[in-house]
């Protein structure tokens, strides 16, 4: 039987559903107890980048393999114990701490985070959740088997308004949805780079080998460290992994993607499938150490429960971006204009096209969304309340509240561990332009494409594991 059937009739056999929808851990504490209000003692791994932002007087450790970029967090806790190597810690530390929080380099995310829920450690990892399609069902497994509270840190998780909206079908049957993250003009892009060579001294204070972690080893050079590292597969998910997490969730979501997950006896296997078209300057035509320069991203979906089979489309292409919208608006002119389409909608959203209008909305779980055409909808009003509503407090917050009992996070694990699976699966794509790849998410596996399926895992670096 495939392990993650085993892991996913445990987690339900330990959960119920609660209050307004509420998925609440019997024990959700069993793995710990605290009292009201109590500190949760927490390590924060990657603490002179993203992770300065969650240290506090509960931080009992601090991880960093660059001491020049922790310089500034270590000397806000001078007391606190300080590591290069999140494994030394955990092994010297591990009694004295409750929670992990994981901020470093996305191929370095899930070492850590495994490592530390196999120990009982509540993991709360900043996103994208994981490098590889592979870790993500690894991490959701572990968090089930060790009935650990997690979260993916993605900012807000999904949009509750636009759930309700799509699932009571005020725009009818969904047909389409289109998503596009950065405007690309304005940030780095992939396309063909040089690979960095050259022989370089490794700085005073870094750790080079620790910073590789997992990835294939090679000499350092500054470049890949600079504020571009995100163009190199090897040490990131690029533009998808860095907008999937706060977009995808929402269609994830009020689409009911992740039933897709859910083995069902005597059912067929579900099947997804994804095709990239990318841009072709690099050599051979694919874009192998860095992501390709451009890339439109399509997912065929099958039925899921009342929801037909539908496409869903990632754009990072300025130029095929704007095409798009016109598309649109020049099929359904009574929607209005996409001369006048708004600005703060014309990047960072989402527009799902329904039989009886088009709703936009933004990332970041913002509550923000517009119906089209104006008039059909202006009277329109939100349905009935179905779900748990954000607190306006810190997604670490909502985490920490868990620990001590509270109900589940939005993004743990066991939701952010399909969700990942399947937007990385996009990456994966542009590896093979033009071929349509069948993911089987049941198995966790490529089924028509061996060389693709191997890309689903990649091997880890000798000497690591995990």
């Amino acid at each position: 039987m495939n392990r993650n059937s085993i892991s996913r009739r445990r987690f339900l056999a330990q959960a119920a559903w609660g209050p307004a929808g509420a998925l609440v851990l019997r024990s959700a504490a069993s793995a710990r107890t605290y009292q009201t209000n109590g500190q949760v003692r927490c390590a924060v791994i990657g603490c002179g980048g993203r992770g300065r932002t969650f240290l506090g007087d509960n931080t009992a450790a601090m991880v960093d393999v660059d001491q020049r970029r922790a310089a500034v967090s270590f000397k806000l806790f001078p007391e606190v114990p300080k590591f290069e190597d999140w494994r030394v810690m955990l092994d010297k530390m591990h009694p004295q701490i409750d929670a992990v929080i994981v901020c470093t380099p996305d191929h370095n995310h899930a070492g850590p985070a495994a490592a530390a829920m196999r120990l009982g450690k509540h993991v709360y990892c900043e996103k994208p959740l994981t490098h590889t399609v592979h870790e993500a069902r690894v991490l959701a497994d572990l968090a089930v088997e060790n009935n650990v509270i997690t979260q993916m840190g993605n900012q807000g998780g999904y949009n509750v308004r636009a759930v309700e909206h799509v699932r009571a079908g005020t725009l009818g049957e969904i047909r389409t949805v289109h998503l596009q993250g950065e405007n690309r003009t304005q940030h780095a892009a992939g396309g063909p780079r040089p690979t960095p060579s050259g022989t370089h001294e490794v700085p005073d204070g870094l750790n080079w080998d620790l910073w590789v972690g997992p990835a294939p080893y090679r000499p350092y050079n500054p470049v890949w460290m600079t504020p571009e590292w995100r163009i190199w597969r090897d040490f990131s998910t690029g533009d998808l992994g860095g907008w999937g997490p706060h977009l995808f969730a929402t269609e994830f979501k009020a689409l009911k993607i992740g039933s897709l997950w859910e083995p069902k006896q005597g059912a067929d296997r579900p099947i997804l499938r994804v095709t990239a078209e990318c841009s072709d300057d690099c050599p051979g035509g694919v874009c192998r150490v860095t992501f390709p320069r451009w890339a439109i991203i399509h997912w065929d979906l099958p039925a899921r429960e009342e929801f037909p089979p539908i496409r869903l489309t990632y754009t990072y292409s300025d130029k095929a971006w704007i095409a798009t919208i016109r598309q649109i608006f020049d099929e359904h002119p009574d929607w209005g204009s996409a001369d006048t389409f708004r600005d703060e909608y014309r990047w960072r959203c989402e527009l799902w096209v329904g039989t009886k209008g088009l709703m936009r909305t933004t990332g970041h779980g913002s509550s923000n969304m517009e119906l089209l055409p104006e008039a059909q909808f202006q009277d329109i009003k939100d349905p009935p309340e179905s779900l748990p509503r954000p607190l306006g407090r810190p997604v670490i917050q909502g985490w920490t509240e868990a620990i001590q009992g509270g109900p589940a996070p939005m993004c743990d694990f066991a939701f952010s561990g399909p969700f990942t699976e399947w937007y990385l699966l996009g990456n994966v794509a542009t590896l093979f332009p033009q071929q349509t790849l069948e993911y089987d998410p049941i198995a966790g596996r490529i089924v028509n494409n061996e060389s693709a399926d191997q890309a689903v895992r990649p091997e880890y670096r000798k000497g690591w594991v995990l």
